[in-house]
């Protein structure tokens, strides 16, 4: 049991690190795009470093799966097929606080009572929650702000939401890949030396 419950926290500090990895990676791409003033370079260099970060994580699942999938045929480990889904969602609760407070402290927010420039007054806490909770659920998450910002929708209380969508889906789909191991890379264990 032990041993089950280190190999998910590693694998869960795994896919904290290619998170943080590919936030400053997006990030880096996004401001560089950004200063560049071309709205289709944001968003080539926002799919680019949000199919990166998929890609990372579709090969961490499947590598697990297909280390899995030993054990699996040998008796000593129940299949389950959604373990990767249910891993990944374990990865993402920081993701759902930030969505969560997001979301709640906006449909708190007085939307009748605006300033001059059209921006929401009251209540304060509400307010300042939302900045918050928006600001660091985008940061963290870097690797979607130039699809969100070309789509307008980087500060929409259900962006933090949808962002976690594609890790679930592909960390679902890799590790079950990997446990019938099809679908995978090549690894550099199974290249044979030609010398």
């Amino acid at each position: 049991m032990n041993n089950y419950y280190g190999k998910t926290s590693s694998l869960l500090s795994k896919l904290f690190i290619h998170q943080f990895g590919l936030t400053v990676f997006g990030l880096l791409l996004y401001s560089a795009a950004k200063v560049s003033e071309n709205n289709s370079l944001v968003l080539v260099f926002g799919i680019f470093s949000a199919l990166f970060y998929l890609f990372l994580l579709y090969v961490l699942m499947w590598e697990t799966g297909a280390s899995d999938k030993i054990r699996i045929d040998g008796g000593r480990m129940k299949r389950d097929v959604f373990k990767g889904l249910k891993i990944t969602l374990l990865a993402n609760i920081p993701n759902y606080v930030f969505a969560v407070a997001s979301a709640v402290s906006y449909f708190c927010i007085n939307k009748d009572v605006l300033d001059a420039n059209g921006n929401f007054l009251s209540p304060e806490w509400a307010l300042n929650v939302y900045a918050v909770a928006q600001m660091i659920g985008v940061y963290i998450n870097s690797m979607y702000v130039g699809i969100a910002d070309s789509l307008g929708i980087l500060t929409a209380p259900y962006w933090l939401f949808i962002l976690t969508v594609p890790a679930l889906i592909v960390c679902g789909v890799g590790y079950y890949l990997g446990t019938r191991e099809i679908f995978g890379l090549p690894s550099s264990a199974t290249k044979k030396d030609h010398f």
